[in-house]
């Protein structure tokens, strides 16, 4: 099975530069792109044509994964979407590591797109919000209401897949090419240094099935595709995939099935992601139908968060090699 290499897989800070280009959206400064006024720029949104300020300095945000690429490209915000009652409002996932999202202003009662408190958007008074745009299309219902508050663009977003080009729209919007190309860069030099530090261990990525379980419920499990967040990452690395992980059902980027073909989980490494959404998933794999796992009996079966791997940001890609990396060389325990 051939496999993409990060060059071909991320997006190239060449390539990142000249479609920050093509939309007309400049790196800030006094200078207004066609059809703006002084201090402003007009950007192209699923949402129409939207003026936005040069320098925006209160953004607000509607989309966890805009929260990540904001603040990835070196912005506050001063409203966001989280999980009021949760450590840290959920947030920790889509934030640096030195900022604590209990700190920041929730202007969502939850995280469903639709879930936007306006009352409390309007108190924070932003001077852009950024929303975005889904096939449920709710945020696109309000969007009166949120223009009504401060100059909203809304970005499309397709599914967990969309997070290299998410980074890259929301750096147009912000006029932030060089911090997207210096975010880009991390990321690739992150994946190298993986592979590097992978093969100094004796580890063939290319020779080597991960298989990638979340564990949805008691009930069911997905197994994730290349095409999901946590498998393009994986495939950034190198690895090989097990034949039962290549496609998804559907539209979907994973495979839903029940324990009953647990088997159709196995690798040669298994990482079991779980998260707060199933707080009962199993801390250890050696019970039940897990012991025929071939993974299991050889000990090469990891539990990682799913928060974090299944986050769709660039924060949470780092995570994942990091997490991959520690595993296959010595650094992370097996959940046996």
């Amino acid at each position: 099975m051939s496999h993409s290499t990060p060059l071909l897989r991320s997006l190239s800070v060449f390539a990142l530069a000249g479609a920050l280009a093509l939309t007309g959206c400049g790196t800030g400064g006094g200078d207004s792109a066609p059809g703006g006024t002084a201090g402003t720029r007009t950007v192209e949104a699923a949402n129409g044509t939207v003026e936005v300020p040069d320098s925006p300095e209160r953004i607000a945000v509607l989309w966890r994964p805009t929260l990540a690429a904001v603040t990835q490209l070196g912005h506050g915000v001063v409203g966001t979407m989280g999980t009021p009652g949760a450590d840290g409002y959920g947030l920790a996932p889509f934030l640096p590591g030195d900022v604590d999202g209990a700190d920041l202003t929730l202007v969502t009662n939850s995280p469903a797109e639709d879930d936007v408190n306006i009352e409390e958007l309007a108190t924070a008074e932003p001077d852009l919000i950024i929303g975005v745009s889904t096939p449920t299309g709710t945020q696109a219902e309000m969007v009166d209401r949120l223009e009504a508050i401060a100059p909203t663009v809304l970005l499309e977003w397709e599914g967990t897949g969309s997070w290299r080009g998410h980074l890259r729209e929301v750096a147009g919007v912000l006029g932030a090419g060089t911090e997207a190309e210096q975010a880009v860069s991390a990321y690739e030099e992150a994946v190298e240094g993986a592979r590097e530090e992978l093969e100094a261990a004796g580890v063939d990525p290319a020779g080597t099935e991960l298989s990638l379980v979340r564990l949805q419920s008691g009930t069911e499990i997905r197994l994730e595709t290349p095409e999901s967040f946590p498998g393009q990452v994986i495939d950034d690395l190198g690895f090989a995939r097990p034949d039962t992980q290549l496609e998804g059902e559907g539209d979907t980027d994973f495979v839903p099935r029940s324990y009953e073909n647990l088997d159709q989980a196995d690798g040669d490494v298994v990482f079991a992601l779980a998260g707060s959404g199933y707080p009962d998933a199993p801390e250890t794999f050696s019970d039940g139908l897990w012991t025929n796992l071939d993974a299991v009996g050889d000990e090469q079966i990891y539990r990682v968060d799913h928060d974090f791997w299944g986050s769709a940001n660039h924060h949470g890609a780092h995570r994942i090699i990091e997490d991959v990396t520690a595993a296959l060389t010595g650094g992370m325990a097996p959940a046996v």
